[in-house]
């Protein structure tokens, strides 16, 4: 037990593995609110993104309920058809936001364990075993199709759906979203990490 205490204060960073805490907590949330209330509680939503649509609806559940789900309410349009059901009740977020925060969690946990101190190009490109030794405009370029990588199914799954008659199904939905989130809480934590000096860490023997 003490090798491992001093293994994790050694080898982890405090400041991405509480990212990964507070993130976590909140993913498995949106898996057990609706799995904790009668079935049929919460069904039919049809809301809108950045505001709060439902707020009478939510001062009707009990008190770990009414802040996740709330807090849902504000960060996604919660449509029905768009969303997952467990136990007959209708999940907090639709399926694609499951999928981000999905990806949110595995990222930040994998982040915690990277060395930081080095310049951001570099943490970034190691991470995928890319050599370090080329060129800036090079480093660059990598980079922005790594992104496009992870972002750009979910851009082209939404935005093709905004302006045309497709309609994608949630499994895609969730698996866009899941590759956007891990991507960029893997890009949120090097930045972090390349600011963060190198004897943060203590080498474990």
């Amino acid at each position: 037990m003490d090798l491992k205490i001093k293994y994790l204060k050694g080898n982890v960073n405090k400041m991405v593995l509480a990212i990964f805490f507070i993130t976590l907590f909140y993913t498995v949330s949106i898996f057990i609110a609706p799995l904790t209330l009668e079935p049929g509680t919460v069904e039919g939503l049809s809301g809108s993104a950045n505001r709060i649509v439902y707020s009478e609806e939510w001062e009707e559940l009990p008190s770990y309920h009414r802040i996740i789900y709330t807090f849902s309410d504000l960060n996604c349009h919660q449509k029905h058809y768009r969303s997952y059901h467990i136990n007959g009740n209708q999940m907090p977020v639709c399926a694609r936001d499951v999928g981000i925060f999905i990806g949110f969690s595995a990222g930040f946990l994998m982040m915690s364990f990277v060395r930081g101190g080095k310049e951001l190009k570099n943490l970034l490109l190691e991470l995928v075993y890319i050599s370090t030794d080329i060129s800036e405009r090079k480093k660059v370029a990598i980079l922005v199709l790594l992104g496009a990588v992870f972002a750009l199914p979910m851009v082209l799954d939404g935005g093709i759906q905004l302006v045309s008659d497709y309609e994608s199904f949630n499994e895609f939905r969730t698996l866009t979203g899941l590759l956007f989130g891990f991507g960029f809480s893997v890009f949120v934590s090097a930045l972090f990490l390349s600011v963060t000096p190198v004897g943060h860490y203590e080498d474990f023997d």
